[in-house]
């Protein structure tokens, strides 16, 4: 029997819809495939060379169209993780619009505000420990040298 070297209709359809929620299992109900095999069905169709070359192109695509790239987002990391609390400490913020006036490191360390039950304004900012965390594993800094499962040891790496 020859191997086709095109996705079938279905196929193309779970890529699309794999592309929505990235959820392989809803994706395949969505593309019409039967609920009660679904399962089975979107882990084959994961595997399958030709749908997932289809995916990795339409994320290629959408990568770029972003601009995502590991600079940018070790730079937003970096910013959430060394932002100083108390640049935003002297600052009056009543409103979302107050936000603008704050240095941009720190803007960029905001995930969010509200108003607490007083109707006093609330900044959330960024977890700094994780981002420290998120840049810690990039760097590789925790390596488990022993490989017995005892205390990982820092490497810190200076210059090149």
């Amino acid at each position: 029997m020859k191997k086709s070297t095109e996705l079938n209709h279905k196929q193309q359809l779970f890529v699309l819809e794999y592309m929505k929620d990235m959820n392989a299992k809803q994706a395949c109900i969505r593309a019409g495939y039967s609920p009660r095999s679904a399962h089975v069905t979107s882990n084959d169709l994961m595997k399958n060379p030709l749908v997932r070359s289809a995916i990795d192109a339409k994320r290629g695509k959408i990568i770029t169209k972003l601009d995502v790239t590991v600079e940018r987002i070790l730079q937003e990391r970096a910013r959430m993780a060394f932002y100083d609390p108390a640049e935003i400490a002297g600052q009056r913020i009543t409103k979302a619009a107050d936000i603008a006036a704050l240095p941009e490191d720190v803007r960029r360390a905001v995930t969010g505000w509200d108003f607490d039950a007083k109707g006093k304004f609330r900044v959330k900012l960024a977890d700094k420990n994780a981002n420290l965390i998120a840049l810690e594993k990039h760097l590789n800094m925790y390596r488990d040298d022993a490989g017995d499962g005892s205390p990982l040891n820092i490497h810190i790496h200076l210059g090149e």
